[in-house]
């Protein structure tokens, strides 16, 4: 057996796991409040679509930022 450190333990990643889903969640609401309490005639506040796609983009959003920050910080 090992008894090396290891660099990520499964404790930390399911942190970061859950971080990431909350942190995408709350931007995905940010994102929907945003463009939709605008003028937009095609899609309804309550539509399913429209939280679809919010939570979509705060998917990508988040996701972008993860991987940024561990390119700054540890991919050179």
């Amino acid at each position: 057996m090992n008894t090396e450190a290891m660099e990520f333990s499964p404790v930390m990643i399911t942190v970061i796991i859950l971080a990431f889903f909350a942190i995408s969640f709350f931007m995905g609401m940010m994102v929907h409040s945003s463009v939709m309490y605008e003028d937009k005639p095609n899609l309804d506040r309550n539509s399913k679509k429209a939280w679809a796609l919010c939570m979509v983009a705060g998917v990508g959003i988040t996701g972008w930022m993860f991987a940024y920050g561990y390119y700054v910080n540890f991919g050179r």
